[in-house]
């Protein structure tokens, strides 16, 4: 499955985008750093972040080495952006292969103002298989009776 990601924020920028924020289409956040700029194309080097990572570091609280160094999955990307940034495809890479020259200088921190507050934890995604929706189904088309019989005397029908 190819990954395309968003453009949301772009965090540091001199005479283009340096570091940004992007989504994809499942609402992972990824931060994205400019590694090599060509006439042709800009290449990122992106990573997968929890909204509680990003706010960490968005309050100077992780370095973007670390970041890089110790994501939260084994998943690296790069990109490689011709012209203006909107749609970006991600390409995986392996750690290993992941140039030291890529990576951050170190002790790089981010302060950010507190619009940084405003991210809230994303919702969990459940994938249900087609029986498993068929069983919610079958529930949800009997939950009206079950809800007569409770109110009758006599019968103890729990609703959960």
């Amino acid at each position: 499955m190819r990954r395309i990601i968003q453009h949301q924020e772009t965090l540091i920028d001199y005479d283009s985008p340096q570091l940004l924020v992007a989504s994809d289409q499942f609402n992972t956040q990824y931060l994205c750093l400019l590694v090599e700029c060509r006439e042709q194309n800009d290449k990122f080097l992106c990573v997968p972040i929890t909204p509680i990572r990003l706010k960490d570091f968005f309050s100077a609280l992780i370095e973007l080495r670390e970041i890089y160094e110790n994501p939260e999955s084994d998943e690296l990307f790069y990109a490689d952006v011709v012209g203006e940034i909107k749609e970006i495809q991600l390409i995986p890479i392996a750690r290993e292969s992941l140039s030291d020259k890529w990576l951050p200088e170190r002790d790089f921190y981010f302060k950010k103002d507190n619009r940084h507050e405003e991210i809230i934890e994303s919702r969990t995604v459940y994938q249900l298989s087609k029986e498993q929706i068929q069983d919610l189904l079958d529930l949800l088309k009997y939950k009206p009776l079950l809800e007569i019989l409770s109110k009758q005397p006599g019968i103890d029908v729990k609703i959960a």
